[in-house]
């Protein structure tokens, strides 16, 4: 059980400080000169997206993966000013093999986030028709390649990784325990949870815990460090 916030938090929250990813990779930074990250559901890189910020102030370099082709294509285009990066157009999964994705069309319109919500669930697509009129008519689907993080290791070469990011549109659980937490253990691990239920989210939280892992949660997101 978490403990209750203090009264005196409350009362001055805009005083409270808020952990975020930036404050954690500088700690990490003093005794690691070098911090490798693996990015799963990468997307165009920059939309929304928390590390690209952060790539020249910490020296990141790192694996970044995305499976709708023409978001990996900009993806590429948007790191072509950086180095020490690889680029894999798939998405992980239990197999290797392909699988039928749900996307947006790319000529459809609506808010900026409207082509970042791609999965293989197509109620995690529709669960967003709250906000986006006539949602149903903008999904299409596409066959992308999955590949396991066994596979995308061998391939790539790397025994480890410094920090998992992952934004898999409510498969985010499923992914933390295909990546094997226990036996990989990434220093860092952010995940998104909004589309996860209350109790993927406290099964992903405790796997990360009982690793010894302290855990903050911000918005949408989990960040365990």
């Amino acid at each position: 059980r978490f403990c209750e916030t203090p009264p005196a938090t409350l009362k001055y929250r805009a005083s409270e400080l808020s952990l975020d990813l930036d404050m954690v990779l500088s700690h990490y930074r003093v005794e690691h000169a070098k911090v490798r990250y693996l990015q799963v559901g990468a997307f165009d890189g920059v939309s929304g997206d928390p590390i690209y910020p952060l790539i020249e102030r910490h020296g990141l370099q790192g694996i970044v993966i995305e499976p709708q082709k023409d978001a990996f294509e900009r993806l590429k285009t948007n790191y072509a000013c950086f180095q020490h990066f690889h680029f894999v157009n798939a998405a992980i999964a239990d197999h290797d093999g392909c699988s039928t994705l749900f996307r947006i069309k790319p000529d459809a319109r609506g808010p900026e986030w409207l082509h970042q919500i791609a999965s293989f669930d197509r109620n995690v697509v529709m669960w967003h028709a709250r906000m986006v009129p006539n949602l149903e008519s903008m999904i299409e689907t596409e066959q992308v390649r999955c590949l396991t993080f066994e596979t995308l290791f061998k391939e790539q070469g790397i025994e480890s990784v410094d920090l998992l990011q992952v934004d898999a549109e409510g498969l985010d659980a499923e992914i933390l325990r295909l990546f094997d937490i226990p036996a990989r253990k990434p220093a860092v691990v952010r995940f998104e949870h909004k589309h996860l239920s209350i109790a993927d989210h406290e099964k992903s939280i405790g796997l990360l815990v009982r690793q010894g892992y302290r855990v903050a949660t911000s918005g949408g997101d989990t960040l365990a460090y």
